[in-house]
């Protein structure tokens, strides 16, 4: 996959020249120690999901300077996406269907080997056989064998968390320890992230950043832009045409956005300025929509007249994700007194841009942002909405817990199915606007120091040396 060339410089607004010299000093070591070794990740798909936005947020700063980075794809087929979804439920000690018993991952090994054998055949015909090879996640583990034979140095990279309960996830990690077994190391996105008794091998903790000036991220005015890209979706009413006193929000939600929001709700779009509640996340069992439903109708109290947004993409062809929006609209229809302030929102992927500029203003327009996972292994829509400036109530799992600072930084629930208390932790926000603004912008600087782009390349970089 091509990818383009940025330079680091263009974060040097945000975080400062003394800091970036530090991250040239690493890369310019890992140069010289790669000897002009290309660097290649592996991923199973290029648009969808958090690892591939991870990937687009580094690798093309690494690529501008100087570190001859490149990216490919296995792209399994249907029955092979299915399978390792289903792994990947397994690995999060979640089941797929809760009416079910979690298949045994043994029973798909052979089209797992099937389809890894083939995809690592392909790559072997453009990868170099002195290239460092980053696998990502559980799709690619399969690859490592392959790999090693020919004499690339692979480094296979978790990107799940420590599951919720650890016996379903048990029989996943075996079904991975054959081939983890030939790494010459693991990347994790937090300390603890990985199971006891992988293969002896080291383990780096690197963790995720995101990407300042990304459409997703970009700022955008809450009173203009954002309000009228709200309003170009459908969740806000149209601003009068003299509101903004310009017409450059219009022109701006005319030009940026020409795919509107699929919205499934009872009430018509809501006055500017109404509170809102929100979770953005995939429509996935993991991510425990049901349940922030069942908080937000059950604990949060009806006078701030806040209003709930689960925000996701298209579920149009993904069986699973189709089955966990029905049973949102399911847990939706079982509260008749509050359903009328719950909307599902699902946002077309078909355009990445708009994609990101649409989460980018729902985000910015929220009063509260929730991420209520059962399992996660980072969970950088924390870091995006704090980035924002957004408040954040999360479950306390995964990388979430170095993102959040309890009662500095965002809330943290005691467990990931404290109901009651996400409940009283948006309660406690809506309530006292100065609390909020003060954990918003105490979020943003944490995400300053922490979890900007810059950061991720200067921990890639000294990886990149030390494995060299």
């Amino acid at each position: 996959m091509l990818l383009p060339a940025i330079p680091l410089s263009r974060l040097e607004h945000l975080v400062g020249a003394p800091r970036l010299a530090n991250v040239h000093d690493a890369l310019r070591e890992a140069r010289t120690r790669l000897d002009g070794r290309e660097v290649w990740h592996v991923s199973d798909n290029p648009t969808r999901g958090g690892v591939a936005e991870l990937l687009r947020t580094t690798l093309p700063h690494l690529r501008g300077e100087g570190i001859d980075t490149r990216w490919a794809t296995i792209e399994g087929n249907r029955a092979f996406r299915a399978f390792t979804k289903a792994l990947y439920y397994r690995l999060c000690g979640v089941t797929a269907n809760e009416h079910e018993n979690p298949p045994d991952p043994e029973g798909g090994r052979a089209l797992y080997e099937q389809v890894t054998r083939a995809a690592a055949q392909r790559l072997l015909g453009v990868v170099g056989r002195r290239s460092v090879v980053v696998l990502h996640d559980h799709q690619t583990a399969g690859l490592i064998p392959h790999l090693r034979e020919v004499g690339c140095i692979v480094l296979w990279q978790c990107h799940v968390g420590t599951p919720l309960h650890a016996e379903p996830a048990r029989p996943a990690w075996d079904f991975l320890r054959r081939y983890l077994s030939a790494a010459h190391g693991f990347i994790a996105s937090y300390d603890g992230a990985l199971p006891a008794g992988l293969p002896d091998a080291p383990i780096r903790v690197l963790s995720p950043s995101i990407n300042p000036l990304a459409p997703k991220n970009l700022p955008l005015h809450p009173a203009v832009e954002a309000s009228r890209l709200m309003a170009r979706i459908g969740v806000f009413r149209q601003p009068r045409p003299d509101s903004t006193g310009s017409g450059v929000g219009d022109a701006f939600a005319e030009l940026l956005l020409r795919h509107p929001a699929r919205i499934d709700r009872e009430a018509g779009p809501l006055p500017v300025g109404t509170p809102l509640v929100t979770q953005v996340s995939r429509w996935d069992r993991v991510k425990d929509i049901p349940g922030v439903i069942e908080a937000f109708t059950d604990h949060v109290d009806p006078d701030f007249g806040a209003h709930l947004l689960l925000v996701g993409p298209r579920a149009a062809g993904d069986p699973q994700a189709e089955q966990v929006l029905a049973e949102c609209r399911e847990a939706r229809e079982r509260r008749p007194n509050r359903r009328d302030r719950v909307h599902l929102v699902q946002i077309p992927t078909d355009h990445p841009t708009e994609h990101a500029l649409t989460i980018n203003a729902i985000q910015r327009c929220s009063t509260v942002v929730l991420q209520k996972s059962l399992a996660e292994g980072f969970g950088l829509t924390v870091s995006e909405a704090a980035w924002k400036g957004r408040p954040v109530v999360a479950s306390p799992v995964g990388g979430i817990r170095q993102q959040i600072e309890h009662g500095r930084s965002g809330l943290l629930l005691a467990h990931a199915r404290d109901l009651s208390g996400l409940g009283a932790g948006v309660d406690r926000l809506l309530a006292d606007p100065a609390y909020a603004r003060e954990l918003g912008e105490n979020g943003r600087r944490h995400v300053r120091r922490r979890f900007l782009a810059d950061s991720g390349v200067l921990g890639f970089a000294r990886l990149l040396s030390d494995v060299a």
